[in-house]
């Protein structure tokens, strides 16, 4: 009897696809026009100091999720549907659809790397941006 394998390649949640597709051109004109190694090493001491760090409010974001991960006006244009994809999406969903465009540019690979070293802070993060944004999206009579 053959045993199932389990496929070592990550599917990719088709939001975050879109959602990387729609960002790429604006990622690659952030992480040229700043210095990424450095924004990195701030990001890194913040993370250090505060790492239970909950957003109180969805305007309490960190720079780097709102320049990466959340874009009002992409959420807006989503069906219900896609919606409910999203919002049903973690971090790691996120990071799937990222890391092909990491191979596009050596600064953007940067940002996933630094992801990927601190996912469970991020993760964790994410979950409240998340929330806050699926409230408000209620709130304008938003499905979800």
């Amino acid at each position: 009897m053959m045993s199932e394998k389990k496929s070592e390649v990550e599917e990719t949640n088709p939001v975050w696809a879109r959602f990387c597709q729609v960002q790429i051109e604006g990622w690659l004109e952030w992480v040229t026009s700043i210095h990424v190694n450095s924004y990195l090493e701030m990001a890194d001491r913040f993370i250090a100091l505060n790492p239970y760090y909950v957003p109180d409010t969805e305007h309490d974001r960190t720079p780097l999720f709102d320049q990466l991960m959340i874009n009002d006006e992409f959420l807006s244009s989503l069906s219900d549907v896609g919606l409910s994809v999203w919002a049903n999406s973690n971090f790691r969903d996120f990071l799937v659809a990222l890391r092909p465009y990491g191979k596009v540019d050596k600064q953007l690979q940067y940002v996933v790397d630094f992801f990927d070293s601190q996912v469970a802070w991020f993760s964790r993060v994410y979950q409240f941006v998340r929330a806050s944004a699926i409230k408000g999206l209620r709130e304008e009579g938003r499905q979800i």
